[in-house]
């Protein structure tokens, strides 16, 4: 899977992207049925809360060890080795209504709460095999933010295989229509898996330390503190939002499956906005922190707002943000990373973001609460963390381990 040509490397960019399309509307449709589905199988709120705890643990492994995997044996064969994954764990969801069936195929699969519509953008090393391959970082951003734009436009049929509940369920029977769109999703996630296996990168410089070097540590720490918070608040705020819908505004799940599709369309345009009108024409840091800042708000406006058209347009409106300001972060967060660490600190990167997502496992008890309070703390999480990112990076120095002094030119 390696090669010196470039024309070659580029040419199997495009496979990245189909890959990118077939899996975003597979985990899409799967990431937003899963609360449903289990709701419809009489599970409660708490216990189906509580089922993303052991998906994020076995993701906090997986995640880890592949990113280290990937600085030794090339970032395109960790992307084909992290979609076996998904393969086997939407079979199993597939197959069976048992309840240790699903569960398992959910974990395997990693089905975790966030459906934003870069949901199947990313899986281990593919930020990694990015910045392998384009070491410039406008041209970083211009990549990251046609995945992202490729990912969030065909997370649309997702949403629009949830949106037809509401009529083909009249014919198939509830159950019967997920297990159908389940295996429809299981036959996209084996044709991403067969994309990937055309990838190509550019060799890998040789690793000379165990884990990674000092510099690239300090930088990654930097990353890591904001993009916890920000993970944990999205732990809080999204895994049951689709059950949320369904329960405040008393909607069908086809109703949920319009919104999200339309607030995939817009994601889709953010991410087209950031690569082609915002990158290298402002200070990237600034967009992708105050995108951030906006995100969490609206979520805290959410939690109060009692029609669901104003609510469905305020969060089509705050996936469009997240699409602005998720191409940006992706380079950023590589910036201060030496090449020969870019699998094992995205590694971590995501380790850290997943290990905080087991925040997740609270949104099934505040939920049952009071409906509002997953948005509204979740939201305000997700602001402060949103600044955090603006200051850690700002006061980043290269060429200081500490990261805290400016070095002399």
């Amino acid at each position: 899977m390696f090669s010196d040509s470039p024309e070659i490397v580029n040419k199997s960019f495009n496979f990245l992207l189909v890959s990118r399309a077939t899996r975003s509307a597979a985990l899409i449709f799967v990431t937003l049925s899963l609360p449903l589905y289990l709701h419809l199988l009489h599970y409660s709120l708490i216990f189906i809360g509580l089922l993303y705890v052991p998906i994020t643990l076995f993701n906090i492994i997986l995640i880890l060890i592949l990113g280290r995997v990937g600085d030794s044996i090339g970032y395109s064969k960790v992307l084909l080795l992290s979609e076996i994954f998904p393969v086997f764990g939407l079979l199993l969801i597939t197959v069976s209504t048992n309840i240790y069936f699903i569960a398992t195929g959910a974990i395997i699969a990693g089905i975790t709460g966030s459906a934003g519509g870069m949901r199947g953008a990313f899986s281990p090393g593919m930020t990694a095999f990015v910045a392998n391959n384009y070491p410039d970082e406008l041209q970083r951003v211009t990549k990251l933010s046609l995945l992202t734009a490729t990912a969030s436009f065909f997370s649309i049929f997702g949403g629009i295989f949830l949106g037809l509940y509401t009529f083909l369920s009249r014919i198939t029977g509830a159950l019967m229509f997920y297990r159908i769109f389940f295996a429809i999703s299981l036959i996209l996630i084996i044709s991403s898996a067969l994309a990937l296996s055309r990838l190509r990168e550019y060799k890998r410089p040789r690793k000379t330390t165990r884990v990674m070097k000092k510099e690239s540590f300090s930088y990654m720490l930097r990353i890591i503190i904001p993009n916890s918070l920000n993970a944990a608040a999205i732990g809080i705020a999204m895994p049951l939002l689709p059950l949320w819908f369904e329960l405040k505004y008393h909607i069908g799940a086809g109703y949920v499956g319009d919104i999200y599709t339309i607030s995939y369309a817009a994601t889709a345009l953010g991410s087209f906005i950031s690569g082609r009108y915002l990158n290298g024409h402002f200070d990237g840091l600034k967009i992708a922190s105050l995108a951030r800042i906006l995100q969490g708000l609206l979520f805290a406006v959410i939690a109060f707002v009692p029609f669901l058209y104003i609510t469905a347009g305020i969060y089509i409106i705050r996936m469009a943000v997240a699409g602005i300001g998720s191409p940006l972060r992706g380079a950023i967060n590589v910036r201060g990373i030496n090449k020969e660490d870019y699998g094992t600190s995205t590694g971590i990167q995501g380790v850290s973001g997943r290990a905080s997502q087991l925040t997740s496992g609270s949104s099934g008890y505040l939920m049952d609460f009071n409906l509002a309070f997953p948005l509204l703390i979740g939201g305000s999480i997700q602001a402060v963390g949103g600044a955090l990112y603006y200051i850690m990076v700002k006061t980043w120095r290269p060429g200081n381990v500490a990261g805290l002094k400016k070095t002399k030119a």
